[in-house]
């Protein structure tokens, strides 16, 4: 079986000078190459118009382009937020977000088809695991969702699947968007969340771009994490908040701590005190998101007096906190409810 040309999006601006060079092309070529697959988020070479002919037909004859398929797109009633459906090229489905706050974008993308990790009350899981995404596959995402929106400014890995898991592929995806001759976004403009995947943080940390990351807490307690998280058994939470801690002091990036409110599960006042204590020892800021409905989930929403009175004790001890508008809930692109497939 003959191996597929190497897609462009995976292709280091080296490797790619070098092809161009032997091509007998000038140096310039290969800005105009990353400008468009990079920038002007072509789909095919026959669009990149300003290279001579004779190259576009080399170029796809080298490399491959094409992203993933689109097979369904929705939109919010408000506008805000969309979610396309794509296809990868094995049969595969992911799906990908796109929120608008203010006119800026931010793009939430799959870095797994389904996610292995089967918290419980998470639509993605429930729809079981099939494989990692590719580099390209990913980077597609968010070449699909700047062709949607006509602009890239955030790019947050909290869609279908954990990073950490998959962070060969998704390490290089950081380097990409983060390099100033490809998509050139600020490692600050990027964010990775986990449930807590401790050796990959620490290999985050490790790496060359350092993005911002989010830690799916869920619950202070490290009994009631690990029935909500099953992922926890593996990975104990004192751990996890060391390799945390180390990750902000070596990085000098801000916690985000994302807490999931399920109503009369883990909204009680002891428990928004063990997560004041862990924000204050991270110097975290904590992001509540009230839980959206997924179908077969044995959960609820919190109660808006729920909601106050844990963020009222967050704040009573010094924690910034924040409240995620439940955006989407109305197309199902909320946190939590990404499916494999649409309905």
């Amino acid at each position: 079986m003959q191996t597929p040309p190497e897609h462009i999006l995976e292709t280091e601006p080296e490797a790619l000078a070098e092809w161009l060079a032997a091509q007998g092309e000038p140096g310039y070529r290969l800005d105009q190459v990353l400008e468009w697959a990079h920038r002007r988020w072509a789909d095919s070479f026959e669009a990149m118009t300003n290279l001579p002919a004779s190259l576009r037909r080399r170029l796809a004859a080298a490399y491959r382009l094409a992203g993933p398929a689109e097979r369904h797109a929705d939109v919010s009633a408000d506008g805000r937020t969309g979610k396309l459906l794509l296809e990868l090229e094995d049969g595969e489905r992911i799906e990908s977000v796109w929120m608008t706050e203010r006119g800026r974008h931010t793009f939430c993308v799959s870095s797994q088809a389904g996610c292995p990790l089967g918290c419980l009350f998470c639509a993605t899981g429930a729809s079981g695991f099939t494989r990692d995404l590719t580099t390209a596959e990913i980077l597609g995402q968010v070449t699909a969702l700047a062709r949607r929106t006509g602009a890239l400014r955030n790019v947050v890995f909290m869609g279908m699947g954990e990073p950490l898991l998959n962070l060969g592929a998704v390490g290089a995806v950081l380097t990409a968007l983060a390099d100033p001759r490809r998509f050139g976004l600020g490692a600050r403009h990027l964010t990775v969340s986990t449930a807590g995947i401790t050796p990959g943080i620490r290999e985050l940390a490790d790496g060359g771009v350092r993005p911002n990351l989010a830690l799916s807490l869920n619950s202070p307690f490290e009994e009631e994490r690990r029935k909500l998280m099953p992922v926890t058994r593996t990975y104990p939470l004192a751990e996890v908040l060391d390799a945390c801690s180390d990750y902000a002091d070596r990085t000098g990036r801000r916690l985000l701590i994302e807490y999931v409110l399920l109503g009369g599960v883990n909204t009680d006042p002891p428990a928004a005190r063990g997560v004041a204590k862990i924000a204050r020892s991270l110097g975290a800021l904590v992001n509540l998101i009230p839980f959206n409905a997924v179908e077969g989930c044995p959960f609820r929403a919190p109660t808006r007096g729920e909601r106050s009175r844990f963020a009222y004790i967050l704040e009573r001890a010094g924690v910034k906190v924040t409240e995620r508008y439940r955006r989407g809930r109305d197309i199902s692109a909320a946190c939590g409810q990404l499916r494999r497939s649409h309905r």
